[in-house]
């Protein structure tokens, strides 16, 4: 296996970039794929709070990208405390590795002390072909999960999108809300996000969403639901603007297209039912213009909803 070494927050265009190298060199078209750690390295370290993918997700996305194979090993103390040397014999004991790619800043082992000459020797010791790959940028910045992160916690979708090579998105089953919603004439579904799941900043998107095996559109609220002032957790509903039905229990794959606007607090229910109409005519709006016209995007949703079934 022509193994691609790393922790992986999801998988962005740098990341493609690593595989596509691995592909290349593997000797059959099923003899590469990545080798990563669950839960990730920052989670339990404590040096992240929350990740861009939960595990699910980013099975989804190693299944858009075509990777065929996956190792992922638990990380923990032991395996967190280990050498360099230690490190490279615990990955040679549990994966067959017939070759190793890498970004050029790729760092392993405790207090990363690993870097990638390092690396290098130590498949050049048993004749393991070996492959660093240089850092992709984008508007002269490198591309990497934490430039991702930053564009997802300020809700730039586009930014997000142009770094993934794909808009960013949740995968959450729907759970029982306050119903507030459906009383005021936009029944919504509540999503059960998980806690480590990084989520955009509080607001208004647009959003594409797979429900029961077609898309939607949708306008999502991120927030505490400012004009009520009952909610003191941040709660994620969307409301599809042509889709009915109980979807409880459903599991929804959500996109975001677009920020439409930041969390308000209105004086009545009547001026928030307002500024929801107009949410949802810019919602149909964004919708169109990147999932409907733009088939770039189209041919990229079409081939998650495709692979969906699998997780």
């Amino acid at each position: 296996m022509i193994a691609v070494l790393g922790a992986f927050d999801g998988f962005h265009r740098g990341h493609a970039l690593l595989l596509e190298r691995a592909e290349e060199m593997a000797p059959s078209r099923d003899d590469f794929g990545v080798v990563t750690f669950n839960p990730h390295p920052g989670l339990f370290l404590g040096t992240l709070k929350a990740t861009l993918f939960t595990p699910e997700e980013s099975k989804l996305i190693r299944l858009f990208l075509g990777v065929p194979r996956a190792v992922e090993l638990r990380f923990d103390e032991a395996l967190a405390g280990l050498s360099p040397r230690l490190f490279w014999n615990f990955l040679r004991e549990r994966v067959p590795v017939e070759g190793v790619v890498v970004g050029r800043d790729f760092r392993f082992a405790a207090g990363r002390s690993g870097d990638v000459p390092l690396l290098e020797s130590f498949c050049r010791e048993e004749a393991i072909p070996f492959c660093a790959v240089d850092i992709l940028k984008h508007l002269n910045a490198k591309i990497s999960s934490s430039s991702v992160r930053a564009h997802v916690s300020a809700g730039r979708c586009g930014s997000a999108a142009e770094e993934l090579g794909y808009p960013y998105f949740i995968r959450a089953e729907v759970v029982h809300g306050l119903e507030r919603g459906r009383s005021l004439g936009f029944p919504t579904a509540n999503l059960n996000v998980s806690r480590t799941k990084l989520l955009p900043a509080d607001g208004v998107y647009s959003v594409a969403v797979l429900v029961q095996g077609r898309w939607s559109a949708g306008a999502l609220s991120i927030g505490k639901n400012p004009t009520f002032r009952d909610v003191s957790e941040t709660r994620v509903e969307v409301f599809l603007l042509d889709s009915e039905g109980d979807l409880y229990e459903e599991s929804l794959l959500v996109f975001f297209l677009s920020r439409l606007r930041p969390q308000e607090r209105f004086e009545s229910a009547e001026q928030l039912v307002r500024q929801i109409g107009t949410d949802v005519e810019e919602a149909k709006a964004a919708f169109r213009r990147n999932f409907e016209e733009d088939p770039d995007t189209r041919r990229k949703l079409a081939a998650f909803a495709r692979r969906e079934s699998s997780i």
